[in-house]
């Protein structure tokens, strides 16, 4: 008797909420999913700017 009536008050509400949370569960296992992620390369070292600075003010004294 008081399931019948929690359905028939709150249909919505019971049927709604395990959906959206199932919904959320899959989008993070997807999100999560090696396959999906990008690869963060950090091996790669940034150019030094003083590098390039001084072998333009290198050039430009050369000539």
């Amino acid at each position: 008797m008081i399931f019948q009536k929690l359905w028939r008050n709150y249909r919505v509400l019971v049927v709604m909420v395990p959906v959206i949370g199932l919904i959320h569960l899959g989008w993070y296992k997807i999100k999560s999913s090696p396959v999906f992620q990008i690869p963060y390369k950090d091996d790669i070292p940034e150019q030094d700017s003083l590098k390039l600075e001084n072998l333009q003010k290198s050039q430009i004294q050369g000539k």
